[in-house]
């Protein structure tokens, strides 16, 4: 039992006391702070109790060094946009293609992989943020929101072709990534500007977006059991009108209007200068491994297991409420590994976080081997149990794998193009997520996995978690250091006093956009 409950109580009072009244800034004022505690606080006993009082102060600590309406915009972006629509999305999506399309699983994964694209080219939608601002960045979140509850509404009313679905699917998901790009830029200049506080930005997001995907696992199972997977469209169409208000928290200065001439000029400077950047081995080695190790060189079987969990012949015959219970438990543990990271790994170096969570993703994907052979039932081991633990480690594992690459992709942002260049990084992850899902539909084409013939599954998931392991080969592209001692590529800018400033121009925009509010 924790007996120290004065000393935690007085933490939040002297750490808002001290960032008031003191006349550095309150990332020095925080790092101060968090050194004098560091001791004491791993000494306490844990409890629930201190877990929240710590996460006040968290928040405290945070609002002082960026702003309310900054953290507000992240949490809505990530959270409401992308987690609670997104589990919604996935969960009412799957079931589209298996009941309403009457789809084979190769063919829904390889449908679904081309509907993601639009996260596969969002370098674009950092150069068009970069430079053609409308009033800044955040009003394309207006745009993004009315057009994505328009593709939803179309999946919801009309049953369509899949070519039609996978049209309006990749609609919902530009709407998506677009607003994710604007944030992004958004926190990848504030992480570089503050890099203490760099994997405490990425906390916040990765946490945002995992409450925001367990409440939506919440309601997702029942509401496709209730209305179907058209009906849920519909439910899903309020989270795009959240982004609106997004765009509506931050005021915002118009930037000085230019010349059409002059916005194509700061175009091919921002090419030029993102080229120069590219060239950098800094940058290209580690975007080299984030490819291979999001999924080019791993195939991606999801959909068949979907087809397999939800079989009543073949498979378990999960029904829609427990489908909605297993991404809840899936984001629930997205919570504990940001978590995780955030307060034991941190430290750590990127090569070193990289293998090992590699290697036990590798070690956990085994694991299905025994679901789908049924070697689990002679274990007297019930299939709710395995798939609810084996989604909790699963999912743990590859959030301890994705923030320490979030965080090293927007620590390598160069000034002036943090938009873009950080646009790219995600790019390459998500297209190596594309990769690996067509990877998928291949093999599961080859060896015939259809969703009333799963008698080569097994094969599927071994070959799958074997494939895992291949990333660690490239392992030398990662920079073996912490988060504090990498420096992102050094760019020589050519044009000086015109990129200077076109760069101006941008800070000013992003700088009002995250401070606009408190003033």
């Amino acid at each position: 039992m924790n007996t120290n409950g004065g000393e935690d109580d007085a933490i939040v009072p002297i750490l808002v006391k001290e960032l008031q009244g003191h006349g550095d800034s309150a990332v020095d004022v925080v790092s101060n702070f968090s050194e004098k505690e560091e001791g004491a606080t791993r000494r306490r006993l844990w409890s629930p109790w201190r877990v929240v009082k710590d996460l006040i102060s968290w928040l405290v600590v945070m609002r002082e060094a960026f702003g309310a309406p900054f953290l507000g915009v992240v949490m809505i972006v990530y959270g409401v946009s992308q987690g609670y629509a997104g589990t919604m999305k996935l969960l009412a999506t799957n079931y589209y293609w298996r009941d309403v399309l009457k789809m084979q699983p190769a063919s829904t994964q390889a449908f679904l992989a081309l509907s993601s694209i639009p996260w596969d080219i969002k370098p674009i939608y950092g150069l068009i943020t970069d430079t053609f601002p409308i009033a800044g960045r955040w009003p394309y979140l207006v745009i993004c929101g009315i057009a994505g509850c328009l593709c939803l509404w179309a999946l919801a009313f009309f049953t369509l072709s899949p070519w039609m679905t996978t049209l309006f699917l990749a609609g919902v998901a530009l709407c998506t990534a677009f607003p994710d790009v604007v944030t992004d830029a958004a926190v990848a200049q504030q992480s570089r500007t503050t890099p203490k506080l760099a994997s405490d930005l990425q906390s916040l997001s990765w946490g945002s977006l995992a409450v925001g995907g367990f409440f939506g696992c919440g309601v997702s199972g029942a509401a496709v059991h209730s209305f179907g997977a058209q009906g849920s469209y519909l439910l899903i169409s309020v989270a795009p009108l959240m982004l609106i208000v997004a765009a509506l928290a931050l005021s915002e200065n118009r930037l000085p209007k230019k010349s059409l001439n002059f916005q194509f000029e700061a175009l091919l400077r921002t090419l030029r200068l993102f080229g120069q950047t590219l060239r950098d081995p800094i940058l290209w080695k580690p975007a080299l491994y984030i490819y291979l190790s999001q999924g080019s060189l791993c195939p991606d079987i999801s959909e068949a297991m979907f087809f397999w969990f939800t079989d009543p012949v073949s498979g378990p015959g999960f029904n829609e409420e427990f489908m909605g219970l297993v991404n809840a438990v899936g984001y629930l543990a997205m919570f504990i590994g940001v978590a995780g990271y955030n307060y034991r790994f941190r430290s750590q170096t990127f090569r070193k976080m990289f293998l090992w969570s590699q290697v036990a993703s590798s070690f956990i994907g085994l694991l299905d081997i025994i679901l789908v052979s049924r070697v689990n039932l002679r274990m007297h081991i019930p299939d709710r149990a395995f798939v609810l633990s084996d989604t909790a480690l699963t999912d743990a594992i590859s959030k301890l794998k994705l923030m320490p690459m979030l965080v090293l992709s927007a620590q390598l942002c160069p000034n002036g193009i943090e938009g873009t260049v950080f646009a790219f990084l995600m790019s390459v992850s998500n297209f190596g997520l594309t990769s690996g899902s067509w990877f998928g539909a291949l093999l599961l084409k080859w060896l015939h996995v259809q969703k009333d013939d799963y008698s080569r599954l097994w094969l599927a998931v071994l070959i799958r978690s074997l494939m895992r392991l291949s990333p660690l080969l490239f392992l030398f592209l990662v920079p073996d250091c912490t988060v504090e001692s990498i420096k992102p590529p050094n760019i020589a800018l050519p044009y000086d006093l015109e990129i200077e400033e076109i760069t101006k121009d941008i800070e000013l925009c992003d700088k009002v956009s995250v401070h606009g509010s408190d003033e």
